[in-house]
């Protein structure tokens, strides 16, 4: 799990770094400029105002934060403008001086990013994907939907939406629905956790329902959640769904051809601080015939997996980063192997990584996409 100095600290020091930006920019704003001569109001307004931000922001993980963001890197943005426009000086200045307004351009653009993003987030996108394999799959073909980080509550998935998520999963007939982790978290509330367990229960597929754990779903950080480990463990039994913990499981298709598919599910990294299973303990025998389909919250030891005999690895986590720059961070310090979409990790293996059917903590998305994963694997002949 994140330790204390990156779930609490952190967040705090990039508070402190937010709130210097906007305030050295909000000393430029147009109508303090004629308040030059009495300082207490010149630096005391700026000042008042950064409260009441912070204020807002006061959540390390809220969107009142997520919005300052915004705004402090389109100031950012603007400051950088700023400096070119200045050395270039005439015209280009003059014209950056009018469009950039003392910073109100600032405003203007961070509410067009926070409309845009909410949009963004509560739009449901279906994501195909089509993969061969030489491997014999039942009947020739095999498709899987993925239904990862749906996080309802707080963000863009609740039970109100579960009509139209029903709809979209039963449209696409799928052979197997794998959940991905990070389907409830501690922000859920009883009657969204009793709500979409019941969905789960709806929806029957001819090769069964799988589940493994995210670093939400058991393993909370911020709040005291509305259900018990027991209690998902009854419902998703209750509802058909097999929970996955570093095992995996054989899978028969009735009505055609006797080819199997194998489905590992691992236990989440962050929960086990890493210490889990390995990928060749999981599937000690190595790569064979059988086409095995890989569940992994995080996406991590991609490499290991398909060494092991992974054909298929389906992660989520990331959100596609949800917040820029957050994707661009994990790249950058290659926190997962993959931030979104889709990876050939061998000739053999590919990697899926879920944008997310739902947002973490707000609607707010301004990278990746809310969405339903279909993956369709057709059997080389």
């Amino acid at each position: 799990m994140y330790n204390r100095f990156i779930q609490f600290v952190i967040p705090r020091i990039g508070q402190g770094l937010i709130a210097l930006v906007l305030y050295l920019n909000f000393l430029a704003l147009p109508f303090l400029r004629p308040l030059t001569g009495m300082p207490v109001l010149f630096f005391g307004l700026p000042f008042l105002l950064l409260a009441v931000l912070v204020w807002v922001a006061r959540d390390p993980l809220g969107v009142g934060l997520a919005a300052a963001a915004q705004l402090c890197g389109v100031y950012a943005a603007g400051d950088l403008i700023t400096l070119l426009a200045h050395l270039a000086d005439g015209p280009v200045w003059q014209v950056w001086r009018l469009a950039w307004q003392g910073g109100l351009l600032a405003w203007e653009v961070t509410a067009v990013l926070l409309l845009w993003g909410w949009r963004k987030a509560v739009k449901l996108c279906t994501t195909t994907y089509t993969l061969t394999t030489q491997k014999p799959l039942p009947g020739g073909r095999l498709r899987v939907v993925q239904l990862s980080d749906l996080h309802p509550g707080t963000g863009a998935m609740n039970r109100d939406r579960i009509p139209e998520l029903y709809d979209r999963v039963a449209a696409l007939h799928p052979d197997l629905l794998v959940l991905t982790g990070d389907i409830f978290d501690e922000y859920t509330s009883r009657q969204d956790f009793d709500a979409f367990c019941e969905l789960f229960g709806r929806w029957q597929m001819p090769g069964g329902k799988w589940f493994v754990p995210g670093n939400h779903d058991f393993f909370h950080y911020w709040h005291t959640p509305s259900y018990t480990r027991q209690e998902l463990e009854e419902q998703f039994a209750a509802a058909g769904v097999t929970i996955l913990e570093d095992c995996g499981e054989l899978v028969a298709f009735s009505g055609r051809d006797a080819a199997p598919v194998r489905v590992v599910g691992r236990k989440d990294w962050l929960d086990t601080k890493g210490r889990r299973l390995a990928p060749a303990e999981l599937q000690p025998g190595g790569p064979d015939g059988v086409f095995t389909l890989w569940l992994d919250h995080e996406p991590r030891e991609l490499r290991d997996a398909a060494a092991a005999g992974a054909d298929v690895i389906l992660s989520g986590h990331t959100h596609g980063g949800q917040i820029w720059p957050a994707g661009l961070v994990a790249r950058l310090f290659r926190y997962n192997e993959v931030n979104y979409g889709r990876k050939r990790i061998t000739d053999t293996c590919t990697a899926v990584v879920s944008g997310g059917t739902g947002t973490w903590g707000y609607k707010l998305r301004t990278a990746g996409r809310t969405e339903i994963v279909c993956v369709d694997i057709r059997q080389e002949l």
